[in-house]
């Protein structure tokens, strides 16, 4: 018998809905297209409170803005110039399994690891 019941969480998505959502990218976030096609994004490092404290006493002024940049593959590329603000993570699927000539499995899954990860680090929202 059991005798508490686990309840999901109240902000779950399911696949539909989050297939539906729209990707934007986030404010505050510099990229450069390359001539080889590839994508070089400059976003703003966030640094925990305490380390900015001491980074401060050290420094005897203010901190310089501290950024980290991440280089996007073709693949990556690809898919970070599809994000329009217009366009849904199903549509994007579709596009890319099309451009690549993989499954829509496949596609799926590579796309969703990805804005997984973009929004990890805080490059892309979804609306």
């Amino acid at each position: 018998m059991k005798l508490f019941k686990s309840k999901p969480p109240s902000n779950q998505v399911n696949r539909t809905e989050s297939l539906a959502c729209i990707p934007q990218h986030l404010p505050g976030i510099d990229w450069e297209h390359s001539e080889s096609g590839e994508i070089l994004i400059e976003y703003p490092l966030n640094i925990k409170p305490f380390f900015l404290q001491i980074a401060k006493r050290f420094k005897k002024g203010s901190v310089p803005k501290m950024t980290k940049k991440l280089q996007l593959d073709s693949l990556g590329s690809s898919v970070w110039l599809m994000i329009d603000g217009k366009r849904d993570v199903r549509e994007i699927i579709e596009k890319f399994a099309e451009e690549c000539g993989l499954s829509l499995q496949e596609a799926e899954k590579s796309v969703t690891t990805f804005f997984l990860l973009l929004g990890r680090r805080g490059l892309v929202a979804m609306k």
